[in-house]
């Protein structure tokens, strides 16, 4: 028996295939627990899996996972999920369903790990950022019942700081030894935004929960704005597959008046903290200026040394912050110098000649080879290697 359950976090066009033999109520319960998202159950079908414009996840239990062999390039956007026990599916299923999404987003939104509530009045909307296990989930329970709900997982915000619900069930422990219950936000009695509504993001917030003895009060405090992009950009979803990602995460957070801690043992005693956040405006904040460069991609003579394709370099005050791929990283300023004047590529000596100008005093060429050494570890260097040549 097939039953499809088709879903659309955030516009993207999701569908979860059910090929097994209780899909229908399996089928049921995916409906329930993601009822936010008004799903659709299509019964006693054959669902077709050539829609360029759907995601689709194929769910079968074990022996037919075992026996059937989907050839990826014969169908749109295909994953598979192997269905082994109730539970444990449905914490997979609200991943697999996630990073899907996120997928689908990649490039064209800013996303990050977090959770939203936004203020039903004036439609103000703060971003708490931090890791798995850190609180998130009971946070957004707990304010969700005095804010509006707007996701615990994936806050995703258009250029124009505009935040899209992402209404997924919440992960709840109720068996420390069982896999999470998925309730839906509408069960766990979190009030959900109107359907027109748009909360815009105003505030940014990274959690850090301290359940020392010698705990205080909660407090919201500054954070320079290298290590908000080193924490947050740790906690973000396409950042390096989006183009000029970190300078639009920084235009972001200074639209947001930069980026608070806060510190706080338990979200009760934080409340009075987030409403005052949420109801007083944005404070006017100029963005600092910034040395930003980027790799051209050129490719280095035999020997030469370039900066690696695709990487990005940020100078903030004292502070250098090199982007590869997926990893921001912080490296001294000395070893920032280095990636910044491979404008051109330069052989090693070249490149050590134009740094002891820059500093106007006599470098040792080991210092100088150990912090070359360092970001070439980091990916964020390139050396031009030999072109083979063909035998005649």
């Amino acid at each position: 028996m097939t039953v499809g359950v088709c879903l659309r976090p955030a516009n993207v066009n999701i569908a979860v295939v059910l090929r097994m033999k209780n899909a229908q109520e399996i089928a049921r319960e995916i409906a329930q627990s993601w009822e936010a998202l008004h799903p659709e159950i299509i019964q006693d079908a054959e669902v077709n899996l050539d829609d360029e414009n759907t995601r689709y996840l194929l769910v079968e239990d074990t022996e037919e996972y075992e026996h059937t062999a989907y050839p990826r390039e014969e169908y749109a956007e295909l994953e598979r999920l192997r269905y082994r026990e109730k539970d444990q599916f449905h914490e997979s299923l609200v991943t697999q369903i996630t990073v899907m999404m996120i997928h689908g987003l990649i490039g064209e939104r800013q996303m990050f790990h977090a959770a939203a509530l936004g203020n039903a009045e004036n439609k103000r909307a703060v971003a708490l950022i931090a890791e798995s296990g850190t609180g998130k989930t009971t946070a957004s329970h707990f304010l969700g019942e005095r804010f509006t709900y707007l996701t615990d997982e994936t806050v995703i915000v258009d250029e124009d700081r505009t935040v899209t619900p992402y209404l997924k069930p919440l992960s709840v422990i109720t068996d420390p030894a069982r896999p999470k219950q998925q309730i839906s936000p509408e069960k766990m009695g979190l009030n959900l935004p109107e359907p027109d509504a748009q909360f815009k993001l105003t505030a940014m917030v990274i959690l850090t929960r301290d359940k020392s003895e010698g705990y205080t009060a909660p407090v919201l405090k500054k954070v320079h704005l290298a290590d908000a992009l080193l924490k947050i950009s740790a906690q973000t979803s396409g950042l390096g597959f989006t183009d000029r990602g970190v300078e639009k995460l920084i235009d972001l957070i200074v639209a947001c008046g930069g980026v608070l801690r806060l510190e706080y043992s338990e979200i009760s005693e934080s409340l009075p903290l987030l409403i005052k956040l949420l109801n007083e405006p944005t404070p006017t904040e100029a963005r600092e200026p910034i040395d930003i460069a980027y790799a051209d991609n050129t490719k280095p003579a035999h020997g030469e040394l370039a900066r690696a394709a695709d990487t990005s370099g940020y100078r903030i005050d004292d502070r250098v912050l090199l982007m590869q791929e997926t990893q921001l990283s912080e490296v001294s300023f000395f070893a920032g110098d280095l990636w910044f004047e491979l404008e051109t590529p330069r052989t090693p000596q070249d490149l050590h000649r134009r740094l002891e100008e820059l500093y106007e005093e006599e470098i040792p060429y080991d210092a100088f080879e150990k912090n070359l050494s360092e970001l070439m570890g980091l990916g964020v260097i390139d050396q031009g290697r030999a072109r083979a040549v063909a035998a005649s």
